[in-house]
């Protein structure tokens, strides 16, 4: 609230009213002026209230404090994001990062202050997962945790909170680097096994559908949250292609929900052979049934649906269905473990090494960068001895060549 106040012979009052005291007392700044006008005097007045609120916005940037400001934070950026990643941000924020850096002004943390949070990640003291390896946080884990700070200081920048990222000021050395799990693939004499076992399971509808999903995955390289997501009517029949534009994410053990995929790459065509076609008609003849038996609707199309109703509602499978499904089978036939997301890394394999362009791949999977499609290529033996063969020849032709 504002207002000037005539006091005569063009001499003007600027009052401005700035908030409450701790006793509820109204706090009012005034400045006197000369104005010719009233309308010059409103002008000043203008002036004056832009001057309190840069004097506002100065003091307050100065004596805010990180969990100040990770409430703005929250509000103005994280809220936006989808829902998964705005509660896991959310967690390692009230986790581990407040516990540091709550009550510290924002403006004195350096990084020295940085450099000691991850000294403390590193120690066991920190460790909230009685299942971790050693009683320590995964190096994965402790860069996740660094990557999120080093955000939330980069916005503080850009809302002029800030002038220096205290983490980019942490040479490149000392920055935490991700651990990323290895997943393992099965070699082609493996994979012919596997295979065989799968084909060879009796055709009930719930074994026809998880071979459907195992051979969905290994023909495109879906990812997991893909491949739960995907409906009737991303079908092209014709075409033998489907349209791949949304993925389920995990939440909390109650909560799923359906996204857009991961970048603007990942929404895209894949396509798929005739048996996985012939698989895709079988499965959506034993689903019309069901739902006609049961008396339930699919309005959204889900191919995969999951068995049991969530909140009196047909939901798509969860990401992570196929897993207890494959561990199974590789156990019973002393197969090496394999996980859904190893599918993902067969598909970009065994399609190289069947001579598929490294672009081509990369589009397969989605991927925006094509050094991570080469993150996904395994070594294959078969491959590996054909190759010492050709190079074994190339150089006894050379020895023998006069």
């Amino acid at each position: 609230m504002a207002s000037v106040i005539n006091r005569g012979k063009n001499r003007w009052e600027l009052r401005v009213y700035i908030g409450q005291d701790e006793s509820g007392k109204k706090i009012r700044k005034t400045k006197r002026i000369h104005a010719t006008s009233k309308r010059a005097a409103e002008k000043e007045l203008d002036k004056f209230k832009f001057e309190l609120q840069q004097q506002a916005d100065t003091i307050y940037a100065d004596k805010i404090t990180f969990g100040d400001f990770a409430k703005i934070w929250d509000t103005n950026h994280n809220s936006r994001l989808a829902l998964s990643t705005r509660e896991s941000q959310r967690g390692m924020l009230h986790n581990r990062i407040m516990d540091e850096f709550k009550g510290k002004r924002l403006k004195s943390i350096t990084e020295d202050d940085v450099r000691a949070f991850i000294r403390k990640l590193r120690a066991a003291g920190m460790n909230q997962n009685p299942n971790a390896k050693e009683g320590k946080l995964s190096e994965t884990t402790i860069y996740k945790h660094f990557k999120l700070l080093r955000h939330m200081f980069s916005k503080a920048v850009e809302w002029n909170f800030l002038l220096e990222n205290p983490c980019n000021t942490i040479p490149t050395n000392e920055v935490p680097k991700p651990n990323y799990q290895h997943y393992p693939i099965l070699q082609e004499h493996q994979l012919k096994r596997f295979l065989q076992v799968v084909d060879d399971l009796p055709d009930t509808p719930t074994e026809l559908k998880h071979r459907l999903m195992l051979y969905f995955a290994l023909m495109t390289g879906v990812r997991k949250g893909e491949l739960s997501a995907v409906t009737w009517n991303d079908i092209d029949w014709e075409n033998q292609k489907i349209y791949i534009h949304q993925s389920q994410t995990y939440v909390n053990a109650k909560c799923t929900e359906i996204v857009k995929p991961k970048t603007e790459k990942s929404v895209r065509v894949v396509y798929v052979d005739e048996y996985v076609m012939e698989l895709l008609s079988q499965h959506k003849a034993i689903q019309e049934k069901y739902l006609k038996n049961k008396g339930y609707e699919n309005p959204k199309g889900y191919i995969f649906l999951a068995v049991r109703l969530r909140n009196d509602e047909l939901v798509p499978v969860s990401p992570s269905c196929l897993n207890a499904w494959i561990t199974k089978i590789c156990k019973k036939n002393h197969l090496p473990h394999i996980t859904v997301h190893s599918l993902r890394h067969m598909a970009a394999t065994y399609a190289v090494n069947e001579g598929a362009v490294l672009t081509t791949v990369q589009a397969m999977l989605g991927h925006t960068n094509i050094k991570t499609t080469s993150i996904y290529l395994h070594a294959l033996e078969v491959r590996q001895k054909e190759t010492t063969q050709k190079l074994s020849q190339c150089f006894s032709a050379l020895r023998d060549d006069e």
